[in-house]
């Protein structure tokens, strides 16, 4: 169960960053993706309350907050055509780098 809480917030997460993005590129979506980006990024939330309840919350916030920014940055490359460069790559490394540390590290249900 815990697996489905994860996944779905980093689906809802990433959901409403592209709608945000899209609201963005003309003033005639503005307001259409700020209300549905937001719609969504609230349900996200109630799927990381979950995650709260579930996990401790160095974790929550390592592999939420974290993985969702990691997936918000390939998702925004990938849809809307945007470039990452070197640096950024190798920022998100080094953020995966930091989740999996925190996750399998950092657990104190897991020593």
């Amino acid at each position: 169960m815990l697996y489905f809480h994860i996944i779905m917030f980093l689906i809802f997460q990433v959901a409403a960053n592209l709608l945000f993005k899209w609201g963005s590129l003309a003033p005639r979506f503005f307001w259409w993706g700020f209300g549905f980006g937001n719609l969504i990024g609230v349900t996200s939330i109630i799927f990381m309350i979950s995650m709260y309840r579930l996990m401790p919350a160095a974790l929550v916030m390592a592999v939420g907050t974290g993985g969702a920014f990691l997936l918000n940055q390939i998702a925004v490359a990938l849809v809307y055509h945007e470039r990452i460069s070197m640096f950024g790559y190798v920022g998100i490394a080094l953020i995966f780098t930091g989740i999996l540390m925190t996750a399998f590290l950092n657990n104190p249900a897991a020593t």
